[in-house]
């Protein structure tokens, strides 16, 4: 059965290893088997191949967070699946491998109809973004709120949530080549990611400013999102692909009341709410309400290339397969 393996932390492209494992037991007594369609490369799994994760396995271990497949086996006593269902498999099971097995109550049904390189993708960013947008602030249509890399995945998902609720969407970006994407993606209003921002905002919105700012870069961004917030505003700290620290003004945070907050999907007080926000985002990419661009993707095989360009940016997925071979 093909894998990838991560053998060593800390450099990914040198820990991970496409390696050939054993076949997995037969599943048994409220089990079922599922083979793999596919998986992204998110930024939780560099973590967990830096060794910066909350999730440090024991070495030498299949790692991956988020990935879709179908039931090809069940076992005794699993009376809500069938085999052929496809199936999103549950956070922290590590899926870059053909087949594994997993417990039936784990797994979420989803709409046979959508495409399931879409639905690879459905576990972590939509209901981030949903809670998110429904955890720290009682958001009313109209109000504004601010996010950076705004041309990222998962906002795509806060764009679209965000749209439901009748919010104003204020997105930040490193490149002047994409302000055109991101606006054509649901940004009301969209500007590159500089100290220039605030003035550029202000002559935009008048008095307006955002209640929440949702900062998914950290280090200096941080304090960029912070300045655009209005008095008593929200900061939510959900990702930092920069490693730095928040470098957030105290005077702002004085001068502005601003509460900061940090957010993880991990969090089991989130746990009881995934799968209704999972099921939710299925039906939009079902309908292609939200659909996410895909830079790239790799087979297994080819595990040190695709980290490579996902470290570039972009999203890439893994092309499991899970043929019997």
């Amino acid at each position: 059965m093909k894998s990838v393996v991560l053998t060593s932390y800390g450099d990914p492209a040198s820990g991970l290893e496409y390696r050939e494992l054993p076949e997995p037991e037969k599943p048994g007594i409220g089990q079922v088997l599922v083979t793999i369609e596919f998986s992204p490369i998110n930024f939780s799994d560099i973590l967990v191949a830096r060794g910066l994760y909350q999730l440090r396995p024991e070495l030498p271990s299949v790692i991956g967070n988020e990935g879709v497949g179908r039931v090809l086996e069940i076992g005794e006593e699993v009376v809500d699946l069938r085999v052929g269902d496809r199936v999103v498999l549950p956070i922290g099971r590590f899926v870059w491998r053909q087949r594994l097995v997993v417990p039936a109550t784990d797994l979420i049904v989803l709409p046979d109809d959508a495409d399931p390189q879409q639905l690879s993708m459905v576990s972590v960013n939509p209901p981030t973004a949903h809670l998110l947008l429904e955890t720290y602030l009682e958001l009313r249509p109209g109000d504004w709120i601010a996010i950076n890399a705004a041309n990222s995945a998962i906002a795509r998902w806060l764009i679209a949530f965000g749209k439901r609720k009748g919010l104003k969407i204020l997105g930040l970006v490193r490149r002047a080549g994409v302000l055109e994407e991101v606006h054509a993606a649901g940004c009301d209003l969209a500007l590159l990611d500089d100290n220039d921002a605030p003035g550029r905002m202000a002559e935009a919105l008048g008095g307006l400013r955002p209640r929440l700012a949702l900062d998914a870069v950290s280090g200096d961004a941080s304090g960029r999102l912070a300045r655009l917030l209005g008095r008593g505003g929200t900061l939510v700290s959900y990702a930092a692909p920069s490693l730095a620290p928040l470098a957030i003004s105290p005077f702002d945070v004085i001068f502005n009341d601003l509460t900061i907050r940090g957010f993880s999907l991990g969090n089991p007080v989130f746990a009881e709410r995934l799968p209704q926000a999972i099921q939710v985002a299925a039906r939009m990419i079902a309908t292609q309400e939200v659909t996410v661009p895909i830079a790239a993707i790799y087979p297994l095989e080819e595990i040190k290339a695709a980290v490579a360009y996902a470290l570039q940016g972009g999203k890439v997925l893994l092309e499991v397969g899970g043929a019997r071979s």
